[in-house]
């Protein structure tokens, strides 16, 4: 009988074991497990996006260096599910934000109950409208959309007819990328510019949705020179739209933006002519510095850091 009970209760403390293990799956996947750890969630817009692996591994690499457990969330492109996942961080006794919003607004309500429980949050990639965030982190997306015009100018200087496919509509970098890349190019708004921009569309900052708007602009377009593209994964989208088409013999000079390796990858097989490139990697390691020194002494950051972006061609 003894022997029995024995059997029975290491039976016990097995399944009781077992469930203790247990991590949170999809919503918030921890990066390091130590018990005791403070703990940062990380909340990403879109981890269907290769380049953002790049902000994921930076902060989950600098946040494990600190001595942070990183729990990570990924929003699949749906700004409605980033609420809840805040709530999710937030039962979990995280002691810091940094997120990549989908948008400016869905997430607003649920980061102000955070920053009412005093836990600093720091925006990246993108801002969202809500008062009393530590930082907004980002890359100078203004910027960067004028580069790529004037990259353009330079390239082309006898002009050309011009295709524009923007991120998600009304988020930061699709208005910033677009609106200085516009100003440069589009006579419109730069009368000395000698392109015309022929037709625009609307690719949400993935391959599938970008692929079939440029097959669609193909059908319509017999000339057209240049496809700027918002982020790289949209012109891996258009390159395959073209040569679907059979059209890549047109000599169409396709422009991304991010600096992802399936950017230089194209652009090494001659498909892509150059990206704009953003350090995603500096902009996740900053991040969790920013809320390292704030946690450990009260340290707060700029309010607004806007990072440089540069035109590539080569890695």
């Amino acid at each position: 009988m003894k022997k029995f009970s024995l059997i029975l209760l290491t039976v016990f403390l097995l399944i009781v074991a077992g469930c203790s293990s247990q991590t949170g799956g999809d919503s918030g996947e921890g990066s390091g497990g130590g018990e005791g750890k403070e703990k940062i969630a990380l909340l990403m817009a879109d981890l269907g996006n290769p380049f953002f692996h790049v902000l994921r591994d930076a902060v989950v690499n600098q946040g494990e260096e600190l001595g942070y457990e990183v729990l990570v969330y990924d929003g699949q492109n749906d700004a409605s599910k980033q609420p809840s996942q805040i709530e999710d961080a937030l039962q979990k006794g995280v002691s810091a934000i940094i997120i990549n919003p989908g948008d400016e607004s869905s997430t607003a309500n649920a980061l102000e109950d955070a920053i009412a429980q005093e836990i600093p949050v720091v925006t990246v990639d993108r801002s969202v409208d809500v008062e009393g965030v530590l930082s907004y982190l980002v890359t100078d997306n203004l910027k960067g959309g004028k580069l790529v015009g004037e990259w353009l100018q330079e390239k082309m200087p006898e002009g050309g007819k011009v295709i524009h496919i923007e991120g998600v509509i009304g988020t930061a970098p699709q208005r910033e990328r677009g609106g200085g890349f516009l100003s440069v190019i589009d006579p419109k708004e730069n009368p000395d510019s000698k392109f015309e921009v022929i037709d625009t569309a609307v690719g949400d900052f993935s391959m599938a949705p970008a692929e079939a708007a440029m097959s669609d602009l193909l059908a319509k377009h017999d000339d057209i020179d240049v496809v700027f593209a918002q982020n790289d994964t949209m012109a891996v989208g258009v390159s395959r739209a073209i040569e679907t088409a059979g059209r890549q013999d047109d000599g169409i000079v396709i422009i991304g933006f991010d600096g992802a390796k399936e950017a230089y990858d194209l652009i090494e097989q001659g498909k892509m002519s150059v990206t704009a490139v953003q350090d995603f990697e500096f902009i996740g390691s900053e991040a969790v510095k920013y809320v390292n020194d704030f946690l450990k002494d009260g340290t707060k950051p700029e309010e607004e850091v806007l990072v440089d972006v540069y035109m590539s061609d080569e890695k």
